[in-house]
């Protein structure tokens, strides 16, 4: 069993670079499409002021694409979002997404929503249809389960290495966001499909980095109580993102029944059975996605003529902000601004994601913090090296995965002179954001996404395969509670098996009085149906430290 799963390792290996390229291409015509869609974007903000009618040719064109995001969501109701929650739910075994249809809806609804000026990016749909790509390719080939999953986190990888030319940042945010487990052999497979997505989007799009910020003046150390400083005060605005966003999506919930109640009243329609919110009739449904879509592109319409700088992404304020363009003013209504907007944008369901937009506000942060210390005669020249950092630790708090944030930044600026206070800054604003009981954004998503259709009704092939079998490799880190345990100490739910024990490469056949330590390889065999419960029993119990084998006797 031990040379069948060094042969396996090695397949996926193979396998992973193959969904790798076709990834690439996939997220090149996705990148290339929001790069037309940007610039008709800015053609139609200089139109909507300088034409003759051009305020009324903005409202026509806001309203169709308000109409077509509205269809694709209900013609597809996984596009919503980022894609980041619904994959993890993927993995996890609490969603089957039609594969096909998320590709199709997630790059059209995208490329139009970000083209008609919402806040959004394009990481989270970029990570969404890499793994679409992956299941495609695991369900064509007719994979089992276990191969799938793995596949899907290639997919997934590979997604956000195209969409940001970061192959680390990819195969590592895989490992510590999607598949939660730092297994040596997933990484390899991870990072094959990274690489081989990052050479095509190399290829197509340039080896230039993401942001072109350059930073002359890098912090120095007498300066870090100010680098511990911001590392405080993103952590608590953190918080307040995910707090944000929790409250934009209940406010939009209440919107989209508005608007239903209205149009159900003037249709002629059955208003009483939307009333406790819960099983509306498909009309309603559909009412009040297209009322979210309405009320976030009329927002959209008005910024075009109050505040352009905020529709979008905002990708190109970051080499302005490290270039000082901004001042105080400036930066501190650009900031209130973009957060707001940005946190409607996708509070509304809209398809698009969160990574850029919230490390745009990160490094409107960082600027601003900079900024706000130069009036105490602080250095400006360090201004690009804070927004910079910023970035890191606002992604940290949000996100809470830390390393991917340091690995991510280093990549998208190319730039290494700020790493130590990058880390430094992550590492306290994600402790700030840990205490203040915040849960990470992602997770936040997931369960209230999971809370939405448990309210649904699910379809008996949903539930059948839910029966499938799958195998999951678990590594006992050295200080968790299972490090020292015998097998009968899981506590694993009824039917769950660990069938295999790999030490020093060595296989063992496990039985109740087996005795684990730190650095064993498992391979649990349980249910997709079980695939959540399992995770959160072996976090529990391989992967957190446990107070009893740290205590010095």
């Amino acid at each position: 069993m031990l040379k069948e799963g060094k042969s396996f390792k090695y397949k996926l290996i193979v396998e992973g670079a193959l969904i790798g390229l076709i990834t690439g291409v996939l997220i090149s015509v996705f990148r290339l499409a929001l790069t037309y869609a940007d610039e008709a974007r800015g053609k139609l903000t200089e139109a909507a002021t300088s034409v003759h009618g051009g305020a009324f040719i903005l409202a026509a064109i806001l309203m169709v694409i308000a109409a077509i995001v509205s269809a694709l969501l209900i013609w597809e109701p996984d596009i919503a979002g980022s894609g980041i929650p619904q994959t993890e739910a993927e993995l996890r075994g609490q969603k089957d997404m039609k594969w096909y249809k998320v590709i199709a809806g997630k790059l059209a609804g995208c490329a139009l929503a970000i083209g008609g000026g919402l806040a959004l990016g394009r990481e989270g749909p970029s990570v969404q249809l890499g793994a679409m790509v992956g299941k495609g390719f695991a369900r064509t080939g007719h994979r089992k389960l276990t191969e799938e999953r793995l596949l899907i986190t290639c997919g997934a990888g590979a997604g956000l290495s195209a969409a940001f030319g970061a192959p680390l940042a990819g195969a590592i945010f895989s490992l510590e966001e999607m598949h939660r487990n730092f297994s040596a052999d997933v990484l390899l497979t991870t990072m094959s499909a990274s690489v081989a997505s990052d050479f095509i989007c190399a290829n197509v799009l340039g080896l230039k980095p993401v942001f072109g910020i350059e930073i002359s003046s890098a912090v120095p150390l007498r300066h870090y109580w100010a680098v511990i400083l911001l590392g405080v005060i993103l952590g608590a605005f953190g918080a307040l993102y995910n707090r944000t966003i929790d409250l934009m999506q209940d406010l939009f919930e209440h919107i989209g029944k508005g608007v239903a109640k209205i149009i159900c009243a003037v249709t002629g329609r059955d208003v009483s059975v939307i009333k406790d919110g819960l099983h509306p009739t498909k009309f309603a449904a559909r009412s009040a996605v297209f009322g979210r879509m309405l009320v976030i592109f009329a927002a959209a319409y008005l910024l075009f003529f109050i505040y352009p700088d905020a529709l979008g992404s905002g990708s190109f304020l970051v080499d302005e902000i490290g270039n000082g363009t901004f001042g105080l003013s400036a930066l501190a209504l650009l900031l209130v601004i973009k957060f707001v907007y940005s946190t409607a944008s996708f509070g509304s369901g809209s398809p698009g994601g969160i990574f850029l937009p919230l490390l745009v506000i990160g490094s409107i942060t960082g600027g601003l913090f900079s900024r706000v210390l130069g009036l105490a005669g602080f250095d400006q020249s360090y201004i690009a090296s804070f927004a910079v950092i910023a970035m890191a630790g606002y992604f940290a708090a949000i996100v809470r995965a830390p390393i991917t944030g340091v690995v991510l930044i280093t990549e998208m600026t190319g730039d290494f002179t700020t790493l130590l206070p990058l880390v430094l800054t992550s590492l306290i604003a994600y402790l700030v954001a840990e205490a203040m009981g915040v849960v990470p954004i992602y997770t936040q998503l997931l369960e209230r996404s999971m809370k939405n259709q448990g309210a649904v009704r699910r379809s008996r092939s949903f539930d059948a395969l839910r029966e499938r079998k799958v195998v999951l490799d678990v590594e006992v880190h050295v200080g968790s509670r299972m490090d020292g345990s015998h097998v009968s100490e899981f506590r694993l739910p009824p039917g769950t098996l660990i069938i295999s024990l790999i030490r020093d490469d060595a296989e063992i056949i496990p039985d109740g009085n087996t005795f684990l330590r730190g650095g064993d390889k498992l391979e649990i065999l349980t249910r997709e149906a079980d695939i959540s419960d399992v995770e959160v029993i072996v976090g529990k119990a391989c992967h957190e430290l446990d107070q009893a084998n740290t205590e010095v006797h």
